[in-house]
């Protein structure tokens, strides 16, 4: 038996599937810094850096030594506390310190100076080594070369910002031409071409980054959602797969984004199956168990499953997006199925 409720649309509020790279705005990372005495340090420098594109960003303490970054790239950052220009602590460079931002997610990262070294570590005092003359122009060609890649990434990374996504692929274009081994230009290529829906060469860009750098689980979520978006579910469960050995934190949004594609394309148990993978690698993820809920919503016989998913929805995320839409579902349920029926 189908069910409505009164004109709401059950099973259409979905999410629209973003690479991992290309969506600004989706989460944030904030925190508190510590002075060695344990007290609240102002004016200190914290300086977040996505790992995969390497764009920087810094801002600095309050007087309760308190900061945030807010409108990242989703991906992985590094966050580094910086006194006279010094980095004197750093997170986000092991496996098991990540610092993963996603939609909606704000992470939380402090910097206590009690735990960190007496003086930071100072650079090597070697000598460069003498310079051959004979290469001297090789040098130049090569700062030359490197200068103007350099140009062409940040100039590709305005236009991102700026939804301009053909500028950005002939300015990421340009970059690889003066350096083929970076991968994150060939990364942002990708997300560009997402964008303007060449999922061919997106996914091709995506395999190239992967290729000069294989441990890298972004990319791995990146071109998994790319396949996806091409219609091929396949090699698009295998990428997220490969996403999981490296990190499983990430696994879980990687489950999720291909559950919404899944979804978009009718395949209902199939998608089923990948948000039930999404919360099984992470309980938190409250966006699964809302997409759950749609999902089992289409009858009596899995309306306990519907409800049971939607109600945790609105325990993890009582304000969040889908809050609403969550209760007028809850509501449809007791109103189709009768408030003293056991669920």
């Amino acid at each position: 038996m189908k069910l409505t409720a009164g004109g709401l649309p059950l099973a259409t509020a979905l999410l629209f599937c973003t690479s991992l790279y290309a969506q600004i705005g989706g989460g944030s990372i904030y925190g508190k810094v510590l002075d060695r005495e344990g007290k609240p340090l102002q004016g200190a420098i914290v300086r977040v850096e996505h790992l995969a594109t390497h764009q920087v960003d810094n801002t600095k303490t309050g007087k309760n030594g308190g900061y945030s970054m807010t409108g990242l790239f989703q991906g992985q950052y590094k966050v580094t506390l910086l006194l006279n220009g010094a980095a004197v602590m750093v997170h986000g460079e092991s496996a098991g310190d990540a610092i993963l931002v996603a939609d909606g997610r704000e992470v939380d990262v402090n910097f206590d100076l009690r735990k960190a070294p007496a003086t930071p570590s100072p650079a090597p005092a070697t000598a460069p080594a003498a310079r051959d003359e004979s290469k001297k122009g090789d040098d130049k060609a090569a700062k030359k070369a490197d200068t103007e890649m350099r140009t062409a990434f940040n100039a590709g990374l305005a236009a991102m910002k700026e939804n301009n996504y053909e500028e950005g692929v002939k300015q990421f274009n340009a970059a690889a031409e003066k350096d083929p081994t970076q991968p994150a230009i060939f990364a942002n290529l990708g997300v560009a071409l997402s964008n303007l829906k060449k999922y061919d060469d997106s996914v091709a860009a995506f395999r190239k980054a992967i290729e000069l750098k294989s441990d890298d689980p972004a990319l791995f979520a990146n071109l998994s959602a790319t396949l996806a978006d091409a219609g091929k579910i396949e090699e698009a469960a295998k990428a997220v797969e490969e996403l999981a050995k490296l990190n499983p934190s990430f696994a879980g949004l990687g489950y999720y984004n291909l559950g919404i594609v899944l979804i978009n394309r009718g395949k209902s148990k199939e998608a089923v199956e990948t948000f039930s993978k999404a919360i099984e690698i992470d309980p938190k993820n409250a966006k699964s168990y809302y997409q759950l809920g749609l999902a089992y919503f289409g009858s009596t016989d899995t309306m306990p499953q519907a409800v049971s998913n939607l109600e945790k929805y609105l325990q993890l995320e009582p304000t969040g997006p889908y809050a609403n839409a969550a209760k007028q579902l809850l509501e449809a349920a007791k109103a189709q199925t009768g408030p003293t029926k056991d669920r």
